[in-house]
């Protein structure tokens, strides 16, 4: 049967109403309802998929990199998540929500297990605190200003409650006596000091060492538990603004900054790449043969995730994009050439 011929100004015709019905048909009611359908169809159908029918390691790892680049986490990432980033800050100084308030009983309960964990503090991180000589020369000051007061207040040579007291209370020769003595403590003093001094340098070293021995050995003993989660108490009770109150636009500018070269520097490196695919080949490994939805299963995932509510969500994303003349200009293109071969 010899194929039908349709004349130039039909073919033209049934472009433009093609190309209306297409426009409207795609941002109405029915699409909204088609598009919900269809997530939730799809996600059903992602269930029975085999992971490894979907999942590539050296496929996944390389888009990855081609598609995160240093360059892109510079110029495009970084300062739109620095600008959200700036923006929920002002959020949270607003809040004067006690920060216990968001977190409910169950997550209580998890912290506290957490803090409950001896081990919870590296090793090696409490010995380098101790270690540091801001936290040396603290312990050394403190020592010193609290043996000088002890000389001062205790010393029942110098004390005023010691033996000037019961100088002060003989009739005759006492002050002569207790003059003698205040120049005698000028000189006492004198000496007094750098031995004080002398003494501190290697005791405070030796303490730091101790206090750390202690925090260590410690760790698990009732009090130091009790005492990890009181300081997480007190945060509780903390309202959100307290909390980030010191963090001002310039200390998150520089955070970001930091965390932005740290991002870029890894993607940078030549194994990074390398990293990502053997992660993803050890999980082929263990569950490639399984399901979506076994896997799923597995681990836990055994509610919906409610996907006509996360279709209902992207709806107007997805409409606007449909609507757009960027869009349309498209569809006119398909059917431009669909049309066309017609036509030849």
């Amino acid at each position: 049967m010899a194929a039908k011929t349709l004349s130039p100004a039909l073919i033209k015709d049934l472009r433009e109403r093609h190309v209306r019905f297409l426009t409207e048909r795609l941002v109405s009611e029915q699409a909204r309802e088609d598009w919900i359908r269809a997530f939730r169809n799809g996600y059903d159908g992602l269930l029975a998929v085999r992971i490894r029918d979907v999942v590539d390691a050296n496929h996944l790892a390389e888009g990855f990199s081609r598609a995160l680049t240093a360059d892109g986490v510079r110029d495009f990432f970084s300062p739109v998540a620095q600008d959200l980033h700036r923006r929920v800050i002002a959020s949270l100084r607003a809040d004067t929500t006690e920060l216990g308030d968001y977190v409910p009983e169950e997550a209580r309960a998890a912290i506290d297990a957490i803090l409950g964990d001896p081990d919870l503090v590296p090793e090696a991180l409490v010995r380098k605190i101790f270690e540091q000589p801001l936290v040396q020369g603290a312990i050394h000051d403190t020592m010193y200003d609290g043996l000088m007061q002890f000389q001062t207040t205790v010393n029942p040579f110098f004390a005023d409650w010691g033996l000037p007291a019961i100088l002060k209370n003989i009739p005759f020769g006492g002050g002569l006596i207790l003059s003698s003595m205040e120049a005698l403590r000028g000189d006492f003093d004198r000496r007094l000091e750098p031995e004080i001094r002398k003494f501190l340098t290697t005791f405070s070293r030796r303490a730091t060492g101790e206090m750390a021995e202690l925090v260590l050995t410690k760790s698990g003993n009732p009090k130091f538990v009790a005492l990890r989660r009181d300081i997480v108490s007190f945060l509780y009770s903390l309202s959100v603004s307290e909390l980030v109150a010191g963090l001002d636009d310039d200390t998150a500018t520089q955070a970001g900054l930091a965390a932005q070269e740290i991002v870029a520097a890894w993607l940078q490196r030549d194994d990074s790449s390398g990293r990502i695919a053997n992660a993803i080949t050890d999980f082929l490994q263990e569950r490639g043969e399984e399901t979506f939805g076994e896997w799923f299963d597995s681990v836990g995932a055994v509610g919906r995730p409610n996907p006509e509510e996360w279709a209902q969500l992207l709806w107007p994303l997805v409409a606007k994009l449909l609507g757009s003349s960027l869009f349309s200009d498209y569809l006119q293109q398909l059917m431009d050439e669909f049309y066309d071969s017609l036509q030849a």
